[in-house]
């Protein structure tokens, strides 16, 4: 398992759980950053847990990831549970992989059936469709990558020139005129026997019919020449009607080169298109395969190539198309999502959906996510806020409940009381921080600390606070005592303050030892050769000090960590491993003092089992095999009584 780096998490785990909709969209592995196939510890699966743990605590103010962060403390104990169990762990790893398996299918659905579309009408993926598959992938959340990542189970081909392909039909279509002895069909759909306003049930009846034909021909040129006809029909045609358009489109480029030197010698002597010109001309556009509109606008663009007015009425400009069934409530459903009525929004883009065909299916699916994607993060938002209001961060319930009320007004259970509330809170506490800074110095650390007590998070009263300035430690000391322990002692500071404790390792960086409430701290895990730098910092309410280093000089005197006459040490340490594994250390007493029970292992590290003013304590972390070696010692007033080993009982 890999050592945990918050900047990688944010920007892998994070990330990519916020753009999927939020934790729901996810499994306990990833939020907490676990491989699915490493064979881990619990002890390991612990600290990783704690880690991330730690991690989302400091992020709650993220100015991106809050409202995530947010959730996943506020169900931390649900997530973590599972993984903090090896059998629990195992179950899960299983239930896991079959659901991101599942997941994943799902988000490569689209972009799968795209990518198959393409494969069967060109034998691989034309270069110059990528960029759409990108567009294909983004629907479905996809980043270019990974839409790059599911192209490489395919052949990427170059694309053929629309020239080519072409002049390859023109081809086709003279050889058939030929081979059958009749006129030469002058497009795929004259073939056919189409109009060019043909419907997509009347191309596709069309094919059927030919390909019918083509197998009860016998072998040789002309069969091969229907079957190579057949493919281009499939390829331009059949996929629907903006196919269709797109390929009428690249007959009138073709007709307008054969038409154009009849058009310039129109107009040589008379510098116009007469009308008798322009209507033998408009006939020859139509007989070529074009619609009427088509061949007025070829007519037209050649006429203006020459700067040649038409003597004929101006044409009069296509009508633009109606609106198709399904636009006008797509267009509805658009406007009602930016009026932040998503369920609106959700029943318009159905009466879309129910009404669209294949040119329609992709802006209808589009809008529909991004409808998901509003009511996905209206419930995310809702149940942060709900999370909240309860711990009084009212400042976030309100950016969250203020969000739901601009782009989800229409959501049911709107919380509307919520609102008012985390107004009037954030409110009152503006006021607060207001009279805080313009009371006197004296009272404005406690006065803020007020203010965040009651409205925790209060941006306002946290920069006020961390503004009012925090004495550091007048003096740190570290010396080793009596017993090699290195006992770290510094000056108070304020009231009510904490303290972290820093030592310096050998290699110049810092670990933290602690953090304690009182002006004192024993490391015992210091090295054992030399006395170790120390920093200690003090902490109020979110804010810290400088620090203060034990090696400034000059240092002051401070109280010698000198072990003074202290209680009778205990006897008779006895150490009983009892039938459930665990070990009960009993001793004889001397008194109202307090133990502390430390055990040895077997490389001679010492840890402590714990401290208790009982003469007996069981240690249920004791390990299998030999019973583990015993040290209690007695502390009353400050100071220690020298430690007694246990003997097996």
């Amino acid at each position: 398992m890999n050592e945990f780096d918050p900047n990688d998490y944010r920007k892998r785990v994070l990330a990519a759980v916020e753009k999927r909709g939020g934790p729901d969209t996810s499994d306990p592995f990833e939020l907490y950053d676990l491989p699915l196939d490493d064979d881990l510890t619990d002890a390991e699966v612990a600290a990783r847990v704690a880690e991330v743990w730690g991690f989302w605590q400091r992020q709650r103010d993220h100015p991106k990831y809050r409202v995530l962060v947010a959730l996943l403390v506020a169900t931390h104990d649900e997530r973590s549970a599972e993984l903090l169990d090896a059998g629990h762990r195992a179950l899960a790893v299983a239930r896991v992989r079959a659901w991101r398996e599942q997941r994943d299918s799902a988000r490569y659905a689209l972009l799968d059936s795209a990518i198959s579309r393409l494969v069967a009408r060109h034998g691989g993926v034309p270069r110059d469709k990528i960029a759409g598959l990108d567009e294909v992938g983004a629907l479905a959340g996809l980043t270019p990558a990974e839409v790059t990542a599911r192209l490489r189970r395919h052949r990427i081909i170059d694309p053929a020139r629309p020239t080519d392909r072409g002049r390859q039909v023109r081809a086709l279509l003279d050889e058939f005129g030929r081979l059958t002895g009749g006129a030469t069909p002058a497009t795929l759909l004259v073939l056919m026997g189409l109009e060019p306003t043909a419907s997509e049930e009347q191309v596709r009846a069309g094919g059927a019919a030919w390909r019918s034909r083509a197998r009860e021909l016998p072998a040789g040129r002309l069969r091969a020449v229907v079957d190579e006809l057949l493919v281009h029909v499939a390829d331009l045609l059949e996929p629907g009607r903006d196919a269709v358009e797109r390929y009428l489109d690249t007959v009138a480029a073709e007709v307008a080169e054969h038409l154009r030197p009849r058009v310039r010698a129109a107009v040589l002597v008379e510098d116009r298109l007469v009308a008798e010109d322009h209507a033998f001309l408009l006939d020859e556009a139509v007989a070529l395969g074009l619609d009427r509109r088509r061949a007025t606008a070829v007519i037209v663009g050649l006429a203006a190539e020459l700067q040649a007015p038409i003597e004929t009425a101006p044409p009069v400009e296509p009508a633009r198309p109606a609106l198709r069934d399904w636009e006008e409530p797509l267009r509805a459903a658009r406007a009602a999502l930016r009026a932040g009525r998503p369920v609106e929004a959700r029943r318009r883009v159905e009466q879309a959906r129910r009404s669209a065909g294949p040119d329609g299916a992709t802006p209808v699916r589009a809008v529909a996510d991004e409808i998901t994607a509003v009511l996905d993060e209206a419930d995310t938002r809702r149940l942060a806020a709900a999370a909240a209001a309860a711990d009084r961060r009212w400042v976030e319930a309100l950016e969250h409940l203020e969000h739901l009320e601009r782009t989800a007004a229409d959501v049911p259970g709107h919380p509307a009381d919520d609102l008012a509330t985390a107004r009037r809170e954030v409110a009152e506490a503006d006021a607060a921080v207001a009279a805080a800074l313009a009371g006197p110095d004296a009272g404005r650390a406690a006065a803020l600390a007020a203010v965040l007590e009651r409205c925790p998070g209060h941006p306002a009263a946290a920069a006020a606070l961390a503004q009012v300035p925090l004495a550091a430690p007048g003096w740190v000391s570290a010396t080793r005592d009596a017993r090699g322990n290195v006992v770290v002692l510094w000056e108070p500071t304020a009231d009510g303050a904490g303290y972290r404790v820093r030592r310096r390792r050998a290699d110049g960086s810092w670990q933290v030892v602690g953090r304690v409430a009182d002006a004192a701290i024993e490391d015992g895990g210091a090295p054992v050769i030399g006395t170790p730098v120390y920093a200690v910092s003090a902490v109020v309410g979110g804010r810290t000090s400088a620090e203060t280093r034990s090696d400034a000089a000059p240092v002051p005197v401070a109280p010698v960590p000198v072990v003074p006459a202290g209680p009778a040490a205990p006897v008779d340490v006895r150490a009983v491993r009892a039938p459930d594994g665990s070990v009960r250390v009993s001793w004889t007493g001397c008194g109202d003092v307090e133990y502390r029970v430390r055990s040895r292992d077997a490389r001679g590290s010492w840890r402590v089992v714990g401290r208790t003013r009982a003469t007996a304590l069981e240690d249920g972390g004791a390990g299998p095999g030999p019973l583990p070696t015993y040290a209690v010692s007695a502390a009353s007033g400050g100071a220690r009584s020298v430690e007694v080993e246990s003997s097996p009982g």
